[in-house]
């Protein structure tokens, strides 16, 4: 009887400590899951404070922008003494930028909204074989893209060789393709296949290489938004100039030493030619960070017409893009 008792004891002792075992491993996952509760909350909360954040700073940043032009009006950069001022100055250059809002650092470079090439048919991707024609892979690459282009424009249902029409958009699980229409926004050409093969985005997923619908103004793109593409076809340099004019725009930005002084005078000459040096009236920002330091934290990209100091006169101000990421 008593070895029964014995037993049984041991038997109670096990489901005791069994229980208490439970309980604390009960009591840790509350634990964590509270903490993962909390990290998420307190994520939560940054990414939303640092968009509000994005968004008051990106008016002031306009405004900024509007006060630079009309204290200096258009300038290039390029031909400025930036030590000569003691203020910033906010021309679209691709430099970066930092401004204390209310306490908090913001990080933004500005950019010449007129950039990239003008597409405003099929026609007009012959740019990006103009100096390449002895690359057959682009040439090829082109001319298939072309032609997918006209058939999503075209009203009619022929396909055209290497073309696709809805049929064929419906087999690559695409819907509601083609338009048949005028395309309404530059990424939808990324609806096209093959796209990816001619049409490389930006960092932040932008078609930037081809200019903005929205923005109407004629002239040369921006030296600053060349890319090695655009220098090749646009500018008709060939590689080692092309490679030069890259690194001479990375080193400008880190010390200010002009492009003249790194560039020989007939690759001056020639990018001169084909692109712009001076501000348009259109400026892209890109606001990268709005907390002082690595929490997480949201990105704003916008682009805009100047509209003047005072304002637009319907005191509405206006986008052309607007992004937050």
């Amino acid at each position: 009887m008593k070895h029964r008792r014995n037993t049984e004891s041991g038997i109670a002792l096990i489901a005791a400590l069994a229980l208490i075992a439970t309980a604390g491993l009960m009591a840790a996952t509350m634990v964590i899951v509270s903490r993962i509760g909390t990290l998420y909350a307190v994520s939560f909360v940054d990414m939303m404070r640092s968009g509000y954040v994005a968004e008051g700073a990106a008016n002031r940043i306009r405004y900024l922008i509007e006060a630079d032009r009309s204290v200096f009006g258009d300038s290039d950069a390029q031909e400025l003494e930036y030590d000569t001022y003691e203020i910033d100055r906010y021309l679209a250059d691709g430099s970066p930028h930092e401004i204390d809002y209310y306490g908090t650092p913001v990080k933004f470079t500005i950019s010449n909204g007129v950039s990239g090439y003008v597409i405003s048919g099929e026609s007009d991707f012959s740019i990006y074989t103009q100096n390449r024609t002895d690359e057959t892979l682009v040439v090829d690459t082109v001319g298939i893209f072309r032609r997918r282009y006209t058939d999503y424009e075209d009203s009619d249902d022929d396909v055209s060789e290497d073309g696709l029409e809805r049929e064929d958009y419906e087999s690559l699980g695409q819907y509601n393709l083609p338009r048949n229409g005028s395309m309404q926004y530059r990424e939808e050409m990324l609806w096209i296949p093959g796209s990816d093969e001619l049409l490389p985005t930006d960092a932040d997923g932008r078609l930037s290489a081809i200019r903005h619908f929205r923005i109407t103004a004629t002239g040369n793109p921006s030296i600053y938004t060349a890319t090695y593409a655009q220098l090749r076809t646009y500018g008709e340099l060939e590689v080692e100039e092309a490679v030069n004019v890259l690194n001479a725009l990375k080193q400008w930005r880190i010390d200010r030493t002009t492009l003249s002084d790194q560039l020989s005078e007939d690759t001056l000459s020639a990018i001169k030619s084909k692109f712009s040096f001076t501000e348009s009236e259109y400026y892209t920002v890109r606001i990268s960070q709005t907390n002082a330091d690595l929490r997480p934290g949201a990105r704003l990209l916008f682009t805009f017409q100047a509209d003047g100091i005072g304002g637009p006169s319907s005191k509405v101000a206006t986008f052309l893009e607007y992004f937050r990421f």
